[in-house]
């Protein structure tokens, strides 16, 4: 596990194959942005962990409003009502209940 810069240059010029690389936001290995990692040969970049942190960090965030404010609604730190119906695809699950309705 690199956990300098330089140890992830060398790393990846040593091999001379595509190289892979995984980065844990707060943990040891330096973040760097794609282009420069692109350029010392990582093909691969695997985020490990963003969605999850960031998904810690959107609920408490929205739940320590509501505690604060005993208030949530659409202007919130929440996706809206509507996002949340298109991400579960619930228009193709209502057409599917009408297809199949018995």
């Amino acid at each position: 596990m690199p956990i300098a810069e330089a140890q992830m240059r060398i790393r990846a010029a040593q091999k001379g194959t595509p190289q892979l690389v995984n980065l844990v936001v707060g943990g040891k290995t330096p973040i760097l942005d794609l282009d420069e990692l692109g350029e010392m040969g990582f093909s691969l970049i695997l985020y490990a962990n963003v969605a999850l942190q960031s998904a810690v960090y959107g609920v408490q965030m929205a739940l320590g409003q509501l505690k604060d404010t005993g208030k949530m609604d659409e202007s919130g730190p929440l996706a809206s009502f509507m996002e949340r119906q298109r991400m579960v695809r619930k228009d193709l699950f209502d057409e599917l209940e009408k297809r199949y309705a018995i």
